[in-house]
């Protein structure tokens, strides 16, 4: 069985990680659950295009899970918080930096860097495509994203926002595997 995919993309830096967040990403077919705080889009247009991509709406504190499954050489993660189910595929790139995670939502992918420091990985945009079209940076979505396993438990905090029209979703908490 091929190892799995971030331990794949990270090399020697896989291990720097705590636990929690290896015991996440080396999982294989799972599901992990947990509660999370859910920021809205600032604009109305904002909130179209986040109910578009089935963003979490707003909540204080909403419980979360995600679901991981294989899918040949990548992931697919079916997130689900409150009603709204976000689902993506998640494989290592060919395009740019060797190594970078592509992460895909229907026709639109997105080239992350995944650089570690201190026990926590940063999700960095080097890469956008539609329909496997390169899209121009300046329209790129605005991605803040970051994942750690501190405290005993997965932790992460993504916002995702676009130029002029603002953030789209903010999303952050834990995940458990009981």
């Amino acid at each position: 069985m091929k190892p799995a995919l971030y331990r794949r993309v990270l090399g020697g830096a896989y291990e720097e990680m705590p636990a929690p967040w290896r015991a996440l990403h080396d999982g294989g077919a799972s599901t992990w659950k947990g509660q999370c705080v859910c920021d809205p889009a600032e604009t109305w247009i904002g909130r179209a295009i986040s109910r578009l991509f089935q963003f979490p709406a707003s909540e204080s504190e909403a419980p979360i899970s995600v679901e991981f499954t294989m899918s040949g050489a990548g992931e697919i993660w079916t997130r689900r918080i409150g009603r709204r189910v976000m689902r993506s595929r998640q494989y290592i790139g060919v395009r740019g930096k060797r190594g970078a995670v592509v992460e895909q939502f229907g026709p639109l992918a997105f080239d992350l860097d995944l650089p570690v420091e201190r026990g926590r990985v940063d999700l960095v945009m080097t890469g956008a495509r539609c329909v496997g079209i390169p899209l121009p940076r300046w329209c790129w979505p605005r991605i803040k994203a970051f994942e750690t396993g501190a405290g005993g438990k997965f932790r992460f905090d993504v916002e995702i926002g676009l130029p002029g029209i603002g953030r789209l979703v903010r999303y952050r908490g834990w995940l458990t595997d009981r």
